[in-house]
């Protein structure tokens, strides 16, 4: 649903920056746009993932009127030098210092998470504020609106395989997992060795260290499996236990990569 409102809210910028254009205020109102985007898709990102759709909404409701109040005032005479930060372009950009520096801290925030997490929606969030950057910063309509396309479109393909990956993927190892195992299962010819991997006395780790140290065991075990060398791809099969398939090498060939793997985990 987070994408979902992130959306909206480029699909807003974009009719903004048209409605504005020929206003007296127009540079104002699209210099606190470009300040409330990035801190709204910001704050999307960051919302805890157990909201739901309606608390997500009523956050956006609450922050698009304190933000519509606040850029009401901004045009008034008084707030001159407020309008200006917002309005006066930076260098060779058609943004105001506000506006760069709120895309800035917004980008660096999305970057960091996509770097701790690098998972569909959260580098699909990265690019799309981007997209949005660029979008702002034209100055021309037209080209801002291929700029909020952009945008958007990487959210939506981010989506998709944020699904796929939901799929086919295991969240907790990063490998690929049961069903993606069972559709590479059928289409193996010819010549194959399959290894099935088990991590020993798993039951008792847990029980003397708990589930969370536990998830961390298979967390260094998967990633240990997805290095294996040979031509070798790992899966998550289940528990403790995973796959590695070796598609057109026979048993003899794989047996060295399969005990420097045992043997790197072992350490």
């Amino acid at each position: 649903h987070r994408v979902f409102f992130v959306v909206l809210l480029l699909a807003a910028a974009e009719r903004l920056v048209w409605l504005s254009a020929d206003s007296p205020v127009g540079h104002i109102v699209i210099g606190a746009a470009s300040v409330w985007l990035p801190v709204n898709v910001g704050l999307l990102a960051w919302l805890p993932a157990r909201y739901g759709f309606r608390v997500t909404a009523a956050w956006i409701i609450g922050l698009l009127a304190v933000e519509t109040v606040l850029t009401a005032l901004a045009v008034q005479p008084e707030a001159a030098p407020l309008a200006a930060l917002l309005s006066t372009p930076l260098g060779g950009w058609h943004l105001g210092a506000a506006g760069l520096a709120a895309f800035a801290a917004a980008i660096a925030l999305a970057a960091m998470r996509a770097a701790a997490r690098p998972y569909p929606i959260e580098c699909g969030t990265l690019w799309t504020l981007v997209g949005a950057l660029l979008g702002f910063a034209t100055g021309v309509p037209s080209l801002a609106s291929l700029g909020f396309a952009g945008a958007g479109l990487v959210l939506a393909v981010s989506l998709v395989e944020a699904s796929y990956v939901i799929a086919y993927g295991d969240e907790l190892t990063g490998l690929p997992g049961r069903r993606a195992l069972t559709e590479a299962l059928g289409r193996l010819d010819g010549v194959y060795t399959i290894a099935m991997v088990d991590i020993d006395h798993f039951k008792k780790f847990n029980d003397a260290y708990g589930h969370g140290v536990g998830d961390q065991l298979l967390r260094m075990v998967g990633a240990r499996l997805g290095e294996v060398g040979g031509g070798g791809r790992a899966f998550r099969y289940g528990g403790e236990e995973f796959a590695i398939i070796f598609d057109g090498a026979a048993l003899d060939e794989t047996v060295p990569h399969l005990e420097a793997l045992r043997h790197r985990i072992e350490t």
